[in-house]
């Protein structure tokens, strides 16, 4: 099945749906592209630090959601 080609903020918005019913739900998120559509998802250091499992829920997010899209090119 091809991949859905999305932006940025949506990559972000899906991201914050996914989100909302963990402990969460107000993290900030930054889309990054790595070239040819793939793109990598980053949080705020100070967030990570406060709170370790910010990194492994984004990491699981991630993983579903790179499965599905790729990042549009501008």
């Amino acid at each position: 099945m091809p991949k859905k080609k999305v932006t940025a903020d949506e990559l972000i918005w899906l991201f914050h749906e996914k989100l909302a019913s963990s402990n969460f739900p107000k993290a900030g998120i930054a889309i990054i592209p790595i070239g040819g559509g793939n793109w990598s998802a980053l949080t705020n250091a100070t967030e990570r630090r406060h709170y370790p499992d910010l990194a492994k829920t984004v990491a699981r997010i991630e993983k579903q959601l790179r499965v599905r899209y790729n990042l549009k090119e501008s």
